[in-house]
Protein backbone atom coordinates (compact mmCIF):
# COMPACT_ATOMS: atom_id res chain seq x y z
CA UNK A 1 0.00 0.00 0.00
CA UNK A 2 3.42 2.61 0.68
CA UNK A 3 4.31 2.06 -2.68
CA UNK A 4 1.44 2.39 -4.47
CA UNK A 5 0.60 5.52 -2.44
CA UNK A 6 4.26 6.90 -3.40
CA UNK A 7 3.41 6.06 -7.40
CA UNK A 8 -0.09 7.94 -6.45
CA UNK A 9 2.31 11.18 -5.48
CA UNK A 10 4.43 11.17 -8.38
CA UNK A 11 1.45 11.64 -11.08
CA UNK A 12 0.79 14.39 -12.63
CA UNK A 13 -2.62 15.40 -12.18
CA UNK A 14 -4.95 14.56 -15.40
CA UNK A 15 -5.86 17.55 -17.21
CA UNK A 16 -9.73 18.53 -16.48
CA UNK A 17 -11.42 17.89 -20.16
CA UNK A 18 -9.22 14.47 -20.33
CA UNK A 19 -10.63 13.30 -16.93
CA UNK A 20 -14.43 14.33 -17.30
CA UNK A 21 -14.26 13.09 -21.23
CA UNK A 22 -12.96 9.24 -19.47
CA UNK A 23 -15.56 9.19 -16.97
CA UNK A 24 -17.26 8.20 -19.98
CA UNK A 25 -15.09 6.43 -22.20
CA UNK A 26 -12.81 4.46 -19.97
CA UNK A 27 -13.45 5.37 -16.17
CA UNK A 28 -11.54 2.17 -14.92
CA UNK A 29 -8.26 3.37 -16.90
CA UNK A 30 -9.20 7.51 -16.02
CA UNK A 31 -9.51 6.47 -11.92
CA UNK A 32 -6.16 4.70 -12.49
CA UNK A 33 -4.13 7.22 -14.16
CA UNK A 34 -5.56 9.81 -10.86
CA UNK A 35 -3.12 11.16 -8.33
CA UNK A 36 -3.37 11.21 -4.92
CA UNK A 37 -4.01 14.88 -5.17
CA UNK A 38 -6.43 15.26 -8.77
CA UNK A 39 -7.69 18.74 -8.43
CA UNK A 40 -11.90 19.11 -7.38
CA UNK A 41 -12.28 22.51 -7.54
CA UNK A 42 -12.89 23.21 -11.26
CA UNK A 43 -15.33 20.58 -11.86
CA UNK A 44 -17.35 21.07 -9.51
CA UNK A 45 -17.62 24.47 -10.64
CA UNK A 46 -18.39 23.41 -13.51
CA UNK A 47 -21.12 21.24 -12.01
CA UNK A 48 -22.26 24.42 -9.60
CA UNK A 49 -22.80 26.37 -13.10
CA UNK A 50 -24.62 24.24 -14.58
CA UNK A 51 -26.69 23.59 -11.60
CA UNK A 52 -27.45 26.97 -11.06
CA UNK A 53 -28.35 27.53 -14.66
CA UNK A 54 -30.81 24.55 -14.59
CA UNK A 55 -32.39 25.30 -11.41
CA UNK A 56 -33.26 29.10 -12.71
CA UNK A 57 -34.72 27.39 -15.62
CA UNK A 58 -36.74 24.97 -13.50
CA UNK A 59 -38.38 27.79 -11.11
CA UNK A 60 -39.04 30.05 -14.48
CA UNK A 61 -40.90 26.92 -15.97
CA UNK A 62 -42.79 27.19 -12.79
CA UNK A 63 -43.10 30.51 -11.30
CA UNK A 64 -46.21 31.68 -12.79
CA UNK A 65 -48.45 28.46 -11.17
CA UNK A 66 -46.76 29.05 -8.36
CA UNK A 67 -46.65 33.02 -7.99
CA UNK A 68 -50.34 32.39 -8.75
CA UNK A 69 -51.32 30.39 -5.70
CA UNK A 70 -49.01 32.50 -3.35
CA UNK A 71 -50.88 35.78 -5.07
CA UNK A 72 -54.23 34.43 -4.03
CA UNK A 73 -53.62 33.23 -0.64
CA UNK A 74 -52.59 36.37 0.26
CA UNK A 75 -55.61 38.11 -1.30
CA UNK A 76 -57.44 35.61 0.63
CA UNK A 77 -55.05 36.40 4.16
CA UNK A 78 -55.78 39.81 3.68
CA UNK A 79 -52.13 40.09 4.13
CA UNK A 80 -50.85 43.43 5.88
CA UNK A 81 -48.42 44.63 3.39
CA UNK A 82 -50.57 45.72 0.75
CA UNK A 83 -51.21 44.78 -2.72
CA UNK A 84 -50.55 40.69 -3.22
CA UNK A 85 -49.18 40.80 -6.45
CA UNK A 86 -46.33 43.37 -4.47
CA UNK A 87 -45.71 39.75 -2.09
CA UNK A 88 -45.76 37.82 -5.21
CA UNK A 89 -43.53 40.10 -7.12
CA UNK A 90 -41.42 39.38 -3.79
CA UNK A 91 -41.99 35.66 -3.64
CA UNK A 92 -40.91 35.39 -7.04
CA UNK A 93 -37.53 37.26 -6.77
CA UNK A 94 -36.80 34.84 -3.52
CA UNK A 95 -37.85 31.83 -5.41
CA UNK A 96 -35.70 32.51 -8.61
CA UNK A 97 -32.57 33.41 -5.86
CA UNK A 98 -32.99 30.40 -3.99
CA UNK A 99 -33.56 28.14 -6.96
CA UNK A 100 -30.56 29.24 -8.64
CA UNK A 101 -28.10 29.27 -5.55
CA UNK A 102 -29.29 25.56 -4.72
CA UNK A 103 -28.69 24.61 -8.14
CA UNK A 104 -24.88 25.97 -7.40
CA UNK A 105 -24.11 24.95 -4.23
CA UNK A 106 -26.14 21.61 -4.51
CA UNK A 107 -23.01 19.56 -6.43
CA UNK A 108 -20.61 20.98 -3.58
CA UNK A 109 -22.86 19.46 -0.69
CA UNK A 110 -23.97 16.44 -2.09
CA UNK A 111 -19.88 15.34 -3.08
CA UNK A 112 -19.54 16.02 0.33
CA UNK A 113 -21.94 14.05 1.94
CA UNK A 114 -21.19 10.88 0.02
CA UNK A 115 -17.49 11.50 -0.07
CA UNK A 116 -18.34 11.22 4.16
CA UNK A 117 -20.33 8.56 4.13
CA UNK A 118 -18.86 6.36 1.50
CA UNK A 119 -15.23 6.92 3.49
CA UNK A 120 -16.47 5.33 6.71
CA UNK A 121 -17.49 2.75 4.79
CA UNK A 122 -14.46 1.82 2.98
CA UNK A 123 -13.18 2.43 6.30
CA UNK A 124 -15.40 -0.22 7.60
CA UNK A 125 -14.15 -2.40 5.02
CA UNK A 126 -10.44 -1.67 6.12
CA UNK A 127 -9.37 0.29 3.19
CA UNK A 128 -8.25 3.60 4.99
CA UNK A 129 -7.72 6.35 1.61
CA UNK A 130 -7.34 9.64 2.73
CA UNK A 131 -10.39 11.70 2.57
CA UNK A 132 -9.50 14.35 0.18
CA UNK A 133 -8.63 11.80 -2.50
CA UNK A 134 -11.61 10.09 -1.96
CA UNK A 135 -13.50 13.87 -1.95
CA UNK A 136 -11.86 14.04 -5.39
CA UNK A 137 -12.70 10.58 -6.68
CA UNK A 138 -16.83 11.32 -5.73
CA UNK A 139 -16.51 14.73 -7.32
CA UNK A 140 -15.43 13.55 -11.06
CA UNK A 141 -18.08 10.42 -10.44
CA UNK A 142 -20.52 13.13 -9.99
CA UNK A 143 -21.08 14.04 -13.66
CA UNK A 144 -23.95 11.55 -14.12
CA UNK A 145 -25.65 14.33 -11.92
CA UNK A 146 -24.94 17.01 -14.17
CA UNK A 147 -26.77 14.83 -17.23
CA UNK A 148 -29.41 14.54 -14.97
CA UNK A 149 -29.62 18.26 -14.11
CA UNK A 150 -29.88 19.24 -17.85
CA UNK A 151 -32.60 16.59 -18.64
CA UNK A 152 -34.60 17.38 -16.20
CA UNK A 153 -34.07 21.39 -17.14
CA UNK A 154 -34.94 20.30 -20.93
CA UNK A 155 -38.20 17.97 -19.88
CA UNK A 156 -39.76 20.86 -17.13
CA UNK A 157 -38.95 23.81 -20.02
CA UNK A 158 -40.79 21.85 -22.46
CA UNK A 159 -43.92 21.03 -20.65
CA UNK A 160 -43.36 16.97 -20.49
CA UNK A 161 -42.68 16.84 -16.91
CA UNK A 162 -44.20 18.83 -13.79
CA UNK A 163 -42.59 18.85 -10.93
CA UNK A 164 -45.25 20.69 -9.12
CA UNK A 165 -47.48 17.87 -9.71
CA UNK A 166 -44.70 15.35 -7.42
CA UNK A 167 -42.51 17.36 -5.03
CA UNK A 168 -39.12 16.19 -4.81
CA UNK A 169 -39.09 13.32 -7.22
CA UNK A 170 -37.51 13.68 -10.68
CA UNK A 171 -38.44 11.71 -13.84
CA UNK A 172 -35.66 9.52 -13.77
CA UNK A 173 -36.48 8.05 -10.49
CA UNK A 174 -38.05 4.56 -9.66
CA UNK A 175 -40.64 7.10 -8.10
CA UNK A 176 -42.34 7.75 -10.97
CA UNK A 177 -42.87 4.06 -12.02
CA UNK A 178 -43.63 3.11 -8.15
CA UNK A 179 -45.25 5.67 -6.79
CA UNK A 180 -45.64 5.74 -2.45
CA UNK A 181 -47.37 8.06 -0.34
CA UNK A 182 -45.95 11.48 -0.38
CA UNK A 183 -43.58 11.93 2.30
CA UNK A 184 -43.49 8.30 3.91
CA UNK A 185 -40.57 6.35 3.90
CA UNK A 186 -41.10 4.00 0.79
CA UNK A 187 -41.48 6.81 -1.18
CA UNK A 188 -37.84 8.74 0.03
CA UNK A 189 -36.34 4.87 -1.12
CA UNK A 190 -37.77 5.19 -4.31
CA UNK A 191 -36.80 8.47 -4.92
CA UNK A 192 -33.15 7.65 -4.05
CA UNK A 193 -33.43 4.41 -7.11
CA UNK A 194 -32.34 6.97 -9.50
CA UNK A 195 -31.04 6.20 -13.32
CA UNK A 196 -28.06 8.90 -13.02
CA UNK A 197 -27.85 8.48 -9.16
CA UNK A 198 -26.75 4.40 -9.72
CA UNK A 199 -24.48 5.82 -12.86
CA UNK A 200 -22.39 8.24 -10.79
CA UNK A 201 -22.50 5.49 -7.69
CA UNK A 202 -20.97 2.69 -10.33
CA UNK A 203 -18.30 4.86 -11.06
CA UNK A 204 -17.31 6.24 -7.60
CA UNK A 205 -17.38 2.47 -7.15
CA UNK A 206 -14.75 2.20 -10.05
CA UNK A 207 -12.28 5.01 -8.93
CA UNK A 208 -12.77 3.50 -5.01
CA UNK A 209 -11.55 0.23 -6.57
CA UNK A 210 -8.34 1.81 -8.12
CA UNK A 211 -7.35 4.41 -5.39
CA UNK A 212 -7.15 1.20 -2.95
CA UNK A 213 -5.95 -0.97 -5.49
CA UNK A 214 -8.61 -3.34 -5.19
CA UNK A 215 -10.66 -4.75 -7.82
CA UNK A 216 -13.92 -2.38 -9.21
CA UNK A 217 -16.40 -5.18 -8.24
CA UNK A 218 -15.70 -4.46 -4.76
CA UNK A 219 -15.61 -0.48 -5.25
CA UNK A 220 -18.79 -0.64 -6.26
CA UNK A 221 -19.78 -3.24 -3.66
CA UNK A 222 -18.36 -0.08 -0.83
CA UNK A 223 -20.09 2.85 -2.80
CA UNK A 224 -23.49 1.10 -2.97
CA UNK A 225 -23.42 0.55 0.83
CA UNK A 226 -22.70 3.77 1.26
CA UNK A 227 -25.36 4.98 -1.26
CA UNK A 228 -27.85 2.53 0.67
CA UNK A 229 -26.63 4.47 4.03
CA UNK A 230 -27.87 7.38 2.36
CA UNK A 231 -30.70 6.80 0.96
CA UNK A 232 -32.36 4.81 4.12
CA UNK A 233 -31.21 7.35 6.27
CA UNK A 234 -32.52 10.39 4.29
CA UNK A 235 -35.99 8.59 4.06
CA UNK A 236 -35.77 8.28 7.33
CA UNK A 237 -35.12 11.42 8.47
CA UNK A 238 -37.92 12.77 5.61
CA UNK A 239 -40.66 10.53 6.91
CA UNK A 240 -40.59 12.44 10.22
CA UNK A 241 -41.15 15.60 8.40
CA UNK A 242 -44.79 17.08 8.24
CA UNK A 243 -45.78 16.76 4.62
CA UNK A 244 -47.94 19.73 3.02
CA UNK A 245 -49.93 17.32 0.96
CA UNK A 246 -51.46 15.95 4.75
CA UNK A 247 -52.25 19.37 6.17
CA UNK A 248 -56.33 20.29 6.38
CA UNK A 249 -57.72 21.67 2.98
CA UNK A 250 -59.92 25.13 3.32
CA UNK A 251 -63.91 23.72 2.90
CA UNK A 252 -64.70 22.55 -0.68
CA UNK A 253 -60.49 22.95 -1.48
CA UNK A 254 -57.37 20.66 -2.61
CA UNK A 255 -55.56 18.64 0.55
CA UNK A 256 -52.76 20.62 2.08
CA UNK A 257 -53.30 24.22 0.34
CA UNK A 258 -55.98 25.88 1.52
CA UNK A 259 -57.27 26.78 -1.82
CA UNK A 260 -61.06 26.30 -2.98
CA UNK A 261 -61.37 24.71 -5.94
Amino acid sequence: MGDASMEQEERRPVPLWRALGGMLANPTATFAAFPAKQPWFMPLLLFGVIGAVGGWVVASATSDVVLARIEELSGQAGNPMGDPSAVASFAGTVMMVSATASGFFGPFLDVLMTAAVTWIVAAAARAVLPFSQLFSLTAYAHLPHVFGTVLLAVLVASGLFDPLAMPGVVPTSLAVVVPGEPGSFLAGVFGHVELFTLWSTVLLGIGLGAAARRSARWGIGVAVAGWLLIAVVSAGLGSLLPNPGTLPAAPGGVPGSGVPQ
